[in-house]
């Protein structure tokens, strides 16, 4: 699985992003996670944090449940 150091052309300053969100061929996602602990486990369940991308997120974002 690749991470985020693989696409560093992807990756930009929250300043650059304030100046684009307006920009048509900016798309942001957001696939937030919540990794809840499992009790007697060293393992996570994995949930999209989907009602706390409700709350909030950046203008024009769209939630991915990855």
């Amino acid at each position: 699985m690749a991470n985020a150091a693989s696409y560093p052309e992807f990756l930009v300053s929250t300043e650059w992003l304030a100046h684009h969100l307006d920009d048509p061929r900016v798309r942001v996602l957001d696939p937030s996670t919540l990794l809840i602990p499992v009790p007697d486990n060293s393992s996570y369940n994995a949930v999209p944090a989907r009602e706390d991308f409700d709350k909030g997120h950046v203008p024009g974002a769209a939630f991915v449940d990855a």
